[in-house]
């Protein structure tokens, strides 16, 4: 028996299948992503709270540390309840920080290029080391300094500090962010040196304004006559600011192109503007030719060409030509009748 030939199987249309394009999310969509990235949050925030609520009397003890002693008072019957729920609040919310960043991070996924995601990471990490430096400079050296002067620099035998706990506890939570912002100095630079690289010359420039600032705010931060305490406040700004003018001239040296590639370009440059000073002058020695020509050997111009007699055009053509060339376009005149 002959063997038949099984008859082909039919193909699909398309062997690939495309890739299909990205479609654009309608803006509830939006809204629910973010709406669940909240929600991550809150719980982290809540679990953390109601875990600090389990030690809220170590929690207390150190945050009195840095009064070295000092007696607080609360003037309401909820006040000592107050004073609890929002050390546990900003105790979750400081422990949060991380998932924050990292919802933020989860949530601007889509929108951002893999490189940037990268490095906005890698900057999230860093930003959460230095702000946790900065609260434990601040804790250790500038709090209690501060916190001396204001409370004892203005105490008499008639006159007695007798602070409110929640005043106290909004105190230094404003100083430890102010801290930790202010060691964030070198991310920033470096954040607006990725987007325009910046320059350490005009940077080192602006020291004198940057030391005037940093004294100003040590004054108000440690309103203390002490010079000493100011530049415990004052050092650390200009320390930061200095550390980033040496990061950003580390980073933009690194960056730099190989020395070979300097050089293959500026050679190329110099042979670019030889070419173009070689034209410059073969122009100019053709325009001084131009003007001592006498008048009735300099080649007229292109319109004057077309519309010149026989006599004076250019020889050297078919007379066919000049014609063609020469002749007018002839124009239609319709009769209105």
């Amino acid at each position: 028996m002959k063997r038949t030939k099984s008859k082909p199987t039919r193909r699909h249309a398309q062997t690939q299948p495309h890739k299909q394009e990205p479609t654009k999310l309608p803006f509830i969509a939006h809204v629910y992503e973010l709406r669940k990235r909240l929600f991550y949050i809150a719980v982290s925030v809540g679990l953390f709270g109601i875990s600090a609520a389990g030690v809220q009397t170590q929690l207390t003890d150190l945050l009195l540390k840095p009064a070295n002693g000092q007696q607080f008072i609360y003037t309401s019957p909820g006040g000592g309840f107050d004073f609890v729920f929002k050390l546990c609040l900003y105790t979750g919310i400081a422990m949060s920080i991380p998932v924050i960043v990292y919802q933020l991070v989860r949530y601007l996924d889509p929108l951002v290029k893999k490189q940037t995601m990268h490095f906005i990471g890698w900057l999230s990490i860093w930003s959460g080391i230095m702000a946790g430096a900065g609260i434990i400079f601040a804790y250790y050296v500038g709090l209690p300094a501060a916190l001396n002067f204001l409370l004892h620099g203005f105490s008499s035998e008639q006159i007695k500090a007798l602070i409110n706990i929640q005043s106290y506890l909004s105190f230094v939570m404003i100083y430890l962010l102010g801290s930790a912002l202010l060691f964030q100095i070198p991310l920033i630079m470096i954040f607006i040196n990725k987007i325009k690289p910046l320059q350490p010359k005009k940077l080192m420039k602006l020291q004198k304004w940057v030391f005037l600032i940093a004294f100003i705010l040590g004054a108000i931060i440690s309103p203390s006559p002490d010079i000493r305490n100011q530049a415990l406040l004052s050092g650390p700004i200009i320390i930061m600011y200095e550390f980033s003018v040496g990061l950003i001239w580390s980073i933009n040296r690194r960056q730099r192109k190989p020395k070979k590639v300097v050089a293959l370009l500026q050679k190329d440059a110099e042979i670019q503007a030889e070419r173009l000073a070689k034209f410059q002058q073969a122009q100019q020695i053709w325009q001084q030719a131009l003007q001592t020509q006498p008048a009735h050997n300099k080649p007229a111009a292109a319109t004057t060409i077309r519309r010149a007699p026989l006599s004076v055009r250019p020889t050297g053509r078919p007379n066919n030509y000049l014609r063609d060339f020469s002749r007018q376009p002839q124009r239609r005149f319709v009769n209105p009748a």
